[in-house]
């Protein structure tokens, strides 16, 4: 029986973990993601290795959400997913699904900015009034099509820095550091600075 352990002298196995560190190769090999999290117990030195693949989050002038790290392609939404994502972005500390009613007026001025068309503002409001009625599984199928929108962008890898995370009963956030944010369009970033 063969033994799985490689025998690679110490300098030549830190060369090689160096080039790979610094040429960020393992960046998708979900493996080596896993030991890194397992070894490295501080974050700032997780922060050291993971930095490096880190896409900031563009918001452009018309509301359009890029990804420019990973691609030159809009990261296309419907409107109400969209309006999720950016409501979820303008709120790094985070909204419990079950209490979204009360920023009803917020989601509907986001909903405003991001859609293409005229819509009346009274079947705007039903579609976000069952988006956030807690009976209703709306906003946990609006996170579904938000995550496979950004999967197919981001990666697996990284997938959590970007998606809406968050335990059923508790408050959801996205975790990305808001220093990756670029935000052009003057009224999203007037709501987020707030």
């Amino acid at each position: 029986m063969m033994d799985d352990k490689a025998h690679i002298p110490y300098r030549t196995a830190k060369r090689f973990l160096i080039e790979l560190i610094k040429n960020n190769d393992f960046s998708g090999d979900e493996e080596i993601i896993r030991l890194l999290h397992s070894i490295l117990q501080d974050k700032s030195c997780l922060s050291y290795f993971t930095a490096g693949t880190m896409s900031c989050i563009r918001i452009d002038k018309e509301a359009r959400i890029f990804l420019p790290d990973y691609s030159d392609q809009e990261v296309k939404m419907p409107c109400l997913p969209k309006t999720v994502f950016l409501f979820f972005l303008i709120h790094p500390e985070g909204v419990s699904f079950k209490g979204m009613r009360i920023y009803l007026q917020e989601l509907y001025n986001i909903y405003q900015m991001v859609m293409k068309k005229n819509i009346e503002a009274d079947k705007i409001k039903r579609i976000l009034s069952n988006l956030v009625d807690p009976m209703s599984n709306s906003i946990y199928e609006v996170c579904s099509i938000i995550r496979n929108r950004l999967l197919r962008v981001v990666g697996p890898s990284r997938m959590e820095f970007y998606d809406i995370t968050g335990k059923r009963s508790g408050y959801h956030h996205i975790l990305l550091d808001r220093k990756l944010l670029v935000v052009e369009h003057e009224k999203l970033r007037q709501m987020m600075e707030r």
